[in-house]
């Protein structure tokens, strides 16, 4: 666990996260553990569709199509930028809660995540309801693991991503 000082060392770059070796097998055993018990099981977002489709098992063959779009429709958005402090601050806390170990993620987006902290790479995260935000700072990082480029790009006044 985090203390407030070392929060704000890594906000000011004073400070680099680093995964330890615990973390990094609690989070890898945790993925593991969720692949083999969701195989045969109907689980909400892990193989199903969302909103009205939840009820419905997406078929092994489309997962990898359905990550994929729930990802690219997440990284995208329109309007003012949230400042990057805020947005470097909530990157933090997802970071805290993936090295818990306890939300299934591959060990990849939390080294991805950990990466982008360190080297203050900022995504472009557009306020709208809260989770939105925290599920579009994630799909940030994850569109940069399936090899979809994101571009910003400021042209008179506006910034747009190009996914």
């Amino acid at each position: 666990m985090m203390n407030l000082q070392t929060i704000n060392d890594i906000l000011s770059g004073e400070k680099k996260l680093q995964l330890a070796d615990n973390e990094i097998k609690n989070i890898t055993d945790c993925y593991q553990f969720l692949t083999t018990f969701s195989k045969d099981k109907v689980i909400y977002g892990i193989n199903t569709g969302f909103g009205p489709m939840a009820q419905y098992r997406v078929s092994d063959q489309n997962l990898i199509e359905l990550q994929y779009n729930i990802v690219r429709s997440h990284a995208t958005g329109a309007g003012e930028p949230l400042p990057p402090a805020y947005v470097k601050a909530a990157m933090i806390s997802r970071y805290c809660t993936f090295v818990a170990g306890k939300s299934g993620v591959h060990i990849d987006v939390v080294e991805q995540i950990k990466n982008f902290i360190n080297k203050d790479i900022i995504p472009f995260i557009v306020p709208s309801a809260l989770m939105t935000i925290i599920i579009r700072i994630i799909s940030f990082y994850l569109s940069g693991n399936i090899a979809s480029v994101i571009i910003q790009i400021f042209l008179g006044g506006a910034f747009f991503i190009v996914l």
